[in-house]
């Protein structure tokens, strides 16, 4: 935890002491979802999923979507008890439901658990990429101004990351592994996959802003309420219903406390939601996961 805090700080303070700017967050990023983290899923999957093992762990995402939709539906049960407008009311919505699961999950999930973690975490994204662009579209219409008609259909298709993860499962369902690919091919995506951590670290410090906590404080609190204390209270309740143990359910409960997603400050520009609360909740949650997560882990 301690390396992947040093990563942030060193990415915060490229930006500070004006090494890099803010907007170099976009080419970090683009690296990281069409590049690196697609080499990451690739190799993960197929060299630590059989498929014996699909049944189990496509009960992951399924899970994760269901705990941010209930998230999310907590949040607006708050949101409305506040008397928040509509506009608000959105963006809380969202920063209460959606989950830093591949930016933060990734990274941490590594660091506790390994490469047999990280499968995990990456089939724990995959829902948190669905509910996502699904139910992150859907608090965009419902409660943005900015009606844009975007297809979700084809945002989901445009996304490596999760595209590499369903053809990387759909390899292991009829049987390939990682020995069916040629050496240097691997070798190529090795090379590529080791830049994954670093650069979204990297990204993540460039994208805090301690000057938007002030705008927000209270809903980055409830925000971490939410995502750090109830959400894995329910993942908790819904694997032992479920029957799921051991690594599968520490993960589970690990990635889906993490801190409110980047994503909802990306839908809360394009939908014209409460930018501040929501850029607000996103750093605080974010500060606050560092701290909460680690005494999570060490509760598991």
């Amino acid at each position: 935890m301690i390396i992947i805090i040093l990563l942030i700080l060193t990415g915060y303070l490229s930006k500070y002491f004006n090494i890099l700017k803010e907007s170099d967050r976009t080419v970090l990023n683009n690296i990281v979802v069409y590049i690196a983290m697609p080499s990451t899923i690739f190799l993960t999957i197929m060299k630590n999923v059989s498929p014996i093992d699909l049944p189990q762990f496509l009960k992951l995402p399924i899970l994760i979507f269901l705990t941010f939709v209930l998230c999310g539906m907590i949040g607006y049960i708050i949101g409305k008890f506040l008397k928040l407008n509509k506009k608000s009311l959105g963006g809380l919505v969202l920063v209460c439901a959606l989950g830093n699961t591949g930016f933060l999950g990734y990274p941490i999930i590594y660091g506790f658990y390994g490469p047999d973690g990280l499968t995990r975490a990456i089939f724990c994204d995959m829902g948190s990429v669905f509910a996502s662009l699904l139910f992150g579209t859907y608090i965009g219409i419902k409660f943005g101004e900015n009606h844009n008609d975007k297809s979700v259909i084809r945002e989901l298709l445009k996304f490596p990351p999760l595209m590499t993860g369903v053809f990387s499962t759909i390899l292991v369902f009829f049987g390939y592994n990682i020995c069916n690919f040629p050496d240097f091919f691997i070798k190529t995506l090795n090379y590529l996959s080791n830049a994954t951590i670093p650069l979204i670290m990297l990204s993540l410090g460039l994208s805090l802003s301690p000057s938007s906590a002030k705008f927000g404080t209270m809903y980055g609190i409830i925000a971490s309420f939410v995502r750090l204390g109830i959400a894995p209270l329910i993942v908790f309740i819904l694997s032992y219903a479920l029957l799921i143990t051991g690594l599968e359910k520490n993960v589970l409960i690990l990635e889906s406390a993490m801190p409110s997603a980047m994503m909802s400050l990306v839908f809360a520009v394009l939908y014209e939601l409460d930018i501040k609360l929501v850029s607000s909740a996103c750093f605080i949650t974010t500060v606050v996961s560092l701290m909460v997560l680690p005494i999570i882990h060490s509760l598991l």
